[in-house]
């Protein structure tokens, strides 16, 4: 059965990937765990387990499962559910703690 065209899709759907992730304040502190998932446009979706956990307004967010850091602004926030904008480029992990050995050896 067709669906009527007020219900059809403009594009296929996509498979949202969920997984772990940690936000961080510009001290890199653990705010809180989260969960993460891919937004179509690039960026990331984020997830709380507490609606009410204060978050301020600029966070590093940490990526568990794809192992790397990006520094994000609060974009908009509806309970658990948060909206952010990339500030920078993703870091992979890996490459920013070598970075950070370097420079302070």
């Amino acid at each position: 059965m067709n669906a009527p065209d007020n219900e059809r899709r403009l594009s296929p759907a996509t498979r949202t990937r969920l997984r772990g992730g940690r936000l961080l304040d510009m001290d890199e502190n653990l705010i809180s765990k989260c969960t993460l998932y891919d937004l179509e446009n690039g960026n990331v979706g984020i997830v709380v387990p507490d609606a009410e956990i204060e978050i301020p307004g600029t966070v590093y967010i940490q990526d568990d499962k794809d192992l790397f850091i990006v520094l994000a602004k609060i974009r908009w926030r509806m309970g658990p559910n948060l909206g952010i904008a990339y500030l920078e480029q993703p870091v992979s992990l890996g490459l920013r703690e070598k970075t950070k050995t370097q420079s302070s050896g």
